[in-house]
C-alpha cells in the first residue's frame, strides 16, 4: 500500500482523513517539565504532530498513538488518538519545549498474514523539543529511540536530567530520519555504512522486531520474546520491551534474535536474498547487539585524552593536524570540539588553534567556567581555550618561562583548582583557583620549589606537598 503524505497542517494528502486527538495543558504536573531544556521560552505555541505508525513499511489501523513529555519525575501524556486506514493521525500539545516522544501501541497491522488487532505491538519514537511536524512511527525508530535512551527508559517511561535526555534525543536522528522513519544521516555516512557493521545490525533488529509487528507467523511474537529473555526475570511481552531487554543484555546470547532472520524470513526457493522488510541483514551472529558510530572532522587526528563539558560537548587534544605526516619527533596538533550528538564544532581542518597548542597529549580537563585545559609536548606549553574555542592563554601558552618539559596530566578539583604533570621534568603545577593568570606554582618530588607569578619570574619558597 502506498504511504500517504501529510502536510503541516496534518491533512493527509489522500485516503481518509487521520484522527485528530488533544488534550488540556496539565498546570501542575507541567511544573517540572516545563524547566526541562534552555529552549522551553522559545515554545510558546501548541505543537501538531501529523504522521503514520508503520509496520514493515505498511500501515498499522487502528494502533493507539500516545504523546508524551518527558521529564525528571513520571513523564506527562498530553495527548492520545488512534490511528486511521493509512497508520496515520494527527496529535496537538503544548510541548513548552519538553523532550517530546510517541508510543504506538496494538492495531491491526497492513502487512503480514494475520488480520485481528496485535496486542503485543508497541513503538516508540523520540522526537526532541523541537519536532518535526511530519514524523513516522515504526521497528527503526524504535531500535533508534531505545538504544539511545537506554539509560532513561522503562516500559513506556522516559524519564532523567534535563540534559541527558536533551543529548539522548539529539542523537535519535543520527539513526534514524524522523520524518520518514528511514535511515539517519550519520548511519549512512561513509564512515559508518561501509566501515562498520552498525547498519546490519540495526536492520536485522528492526527486522526481527518486524516479524512479531506483522506476525510473520502465528507464533513470531512469542519466538521472539524466547529469543530475548533476559539471563534474569521475566521474558518480555511486547516489541517495546523486546528493544529494551536486548539494549540491556546485548552481551547475552546475541545468536538466538538473529537466528530470528531464518525463522521469519527464509530465502525463497529460487532466489538468493531474504524477503526482509529491512536492508542490510547480518549474514552471521554479532557478538553482541551494539550500534557504534564514529565522527570525524573539525581538525580531529590522532586524538589524545578527551574530556567533556559542562553541556556533553566534547574536548579533545590532537597530536597532529590534517594532512600532518605524524611522527614523534614533533606532535603539533591542534584542539577539537564535538558537539554531543558527533557533529564537529571546531573549524573542519584546523580545529582551534592558537595559546600555545601544538601537539595534544593525555593532558585534558575542562574547568567550571567550561574552559578547556589543553597540555601540549610540541611547545612543552598547557594551552587554554574558552567553551567557543578562543584561546586564553598567550601565543606561547603556559611555560613559566620556558621551563616547563612535556606536560601530561590535567585535572580540576572540585574546588576548582588545577592541577597539571609533566613525565620529563619530574614537575607538578598548580594554580588555585584555575587562575593562571596572577600565581602558579611549580613542584618536584622535593615539594614546591617556587612561586610563579604572571610576568613568569619566580617568587618565594612555596610549601611542601
Amino acid at each position: 500500500m502506498k504511504r500517504k503524505l501529510f502536510s503541516s497542517a496534518g491533512v493527509a494528502a489522500s485516503d481518509a482523513p487521520a484522527h485528530r486527538g488533544s488534550c488540556r495543558a496539565f498546570a501542575r504536573p507541567w511544573t517540572v517539565a516545563f524547566a526541562l531544556t534552555a529552549l522551553s521560552s522559545a515554545h510558546a505555541f501548541a505543537d501538531r504532530i501529523s504522521g503514520q505508525v508503520l509496520g514493515a513499511g505498511a500501515p498499522i489501523v487502528g494502533s493507539t498513538v500516545t504523546l508524551w513529555a518527558a521529564g525528571t519525575a513520571a513523564p506527562q501524556q498530553l495527548a492520545q488518538t488512534q490511528t486511521g486506514a493509512d497508520g496515520g493521525f494527527v496529535l496537538d500539545a503544548d510541548g513548552k519545549g519538553a523532550i517530546l516522544y510517541l508510543v504506538a501501541k496494538g492495531g491491526r497491522p497492513a502487512a503480514g498474514t494475520a488480520s485481528g488487532e496485535n496486542p503485543a505491538l508497541a513503538l516508540i519514537a523520540v522526537l526532541g523539543s523541537s519536532p518535526p511536524g511530519n514524523v513516522v512511527v515504526n521497528e527503526l525508530t524504535t531500535v533508534a529511540s531505545v538504544w539511545t535512551n537506554n539509560q532513561f527508559i522503562d516500559g513506556t517511561a522516559i524519564k532523567g536530567n534535563a540534559l541527558s535526555l536533551r543529548i539522548a534525543a539529539g542523537n535519535v536522528p543520527n539513526f534514524v530520519d524522523l520524518q520518514t522513519g528511514g535511515w539517519g544521516a550519520t548511519i549512512q555516512d561513509s564512515l559508518n555504512s561501509s566501515q562498520t557493521p552498525t547498519m546490519a545490525n540495526f536492520a536485522t533488529l528492526a527486522d526481527a522486531l518486524a516479524g512479531c509487528v506483522t506476525q510473520v507467523m502465528p507464533d513470531a511474537c512469542s519466538k521472539l520474546f524466547a529469543a530475548a529473555t533476559p539471563p534474569t526475570g521475566p521474558a518480555p511481552s511486547d516489541t517495546l520491551a523486546v528493544a529494551e531487554t536486548i539494549v540491556r543484555y546485548p552481551w547475552y546470547q546475541p545468536q538466538r534474535v538473529f537466528a530470528l532472520l531464518e525463522a521469519f524470513y527464509p530465502i525463497p526457493q529460487g532466489k538468493t536474498m531474504r524477503p526482509v522488510p529491512y536492508m542490510p541483514y547480518l549474514n552471521l551472529s554479532p557478538s553482541a547487539w551494539v550500534l557504534p558510530l564514529k565522527f570525524d572532522g573539525g581538525g580531529y587526528r590522532a586524538g589524545g585524552k578527551a574530556m567533556f563539558d559542562s553541556e556533553g560537548n566534547l574536548w579533545v587534544g590532537d597530536n597532529f593536524t590534517v594532512g600532518w605526516q605524524g611522527q614523534d619527533s614533533l606532535w603539533q596538533g591542534n584542539a577539537t570540539k564535538f558537539a554531543p550528538d558527533g557533529h564537529p564544532l571546531s573549524p573542519i581542518t584546523t580545529g582551534f588553534t592558537g595559546g600555545g597548542m601544538q601537539g595534544g597529549t593525555f593532558g585534558a580537563a575542562v574547568d567550571a567556567h567550561d574552559n578547556a585545559w589543553l597540555s601540549s609536548y610540541g611547545s612543552k606549553s598547557i594551552a587554554v581555550f574558552d567553551k567557543n574555542g578562543k584561546p586564553l592563554t598567550p601565543p606561547e601558552g603556559i611555560t613559566f618561562n620556558g621551563q616547563l618539559g612535556l606536560m601530561q596530566g590535567i585535572i580540576v578539583t572540585p574546588s576548582g583548582d588545577v592541577w597539571a604533570v609533566s613525565i620529563s621534568k619530574d614537575q607538578l603545577l598548580f594554580f588555585p583557583k584555575g587562575d593562571w593568570t596572577t600565581v602558579g606554582r611549580t613542584a618536584n618530588r622535593h615539594g614546591f620549589r617556587a612561586r610563579l607569578r604572571k610576568s613568569g619570574s619566580p617568587g618565594r619558597t612555596g610549601r611542601d606537598c
